[in-house]
């Protein structure tokens, strides 16, 4: 079975984007600020840019402080958010045999 591609590393970029490092090699950019905007528990980091910049890799996807964190899956753009929330992705480089 092949694991689905997971986050390696993550640089905040302007007007919320996220440019994402994948272990199939694929680099791809996001925008996070539909993401965030929904308020629940990510009210706090929408609400402060300071809080949105502590964005690390935790277990192969992002996750901000209160350990609130992404699929994967759907950074990579392999499904969309459960709530139906869309947002865009540009593809910096395709992975191996990716759909980035």
């Amino acid at each position: 079975m092949i694991r689905p591609p997971r986050i390696t590393d993550v640089c905040v970029l302007p007007d919320r984007w996220l440019r994402l490092w994948f272990t199939d090699g694929a680099i791809v950019d996001v925008d996070a600020k539909p993401m965030v905007a929904g308020g629940g528990v990510f009210a706090h980091i929408e609400a402060d840019q300071r809080v949105f910049e502590q964005v690390k890799v935790d277990g192969g996807t992002i996750c901000w402080p209160g350990e609130i964190d992404v699929c994967p899956d759907v950074l990579y753009g392999r499904g969309e958010p459960a709530d139906g929330t869309r947002f865009e992705r540009r593809v910096v480089c395709p992975g191996r045999g990716s759909a980035a």
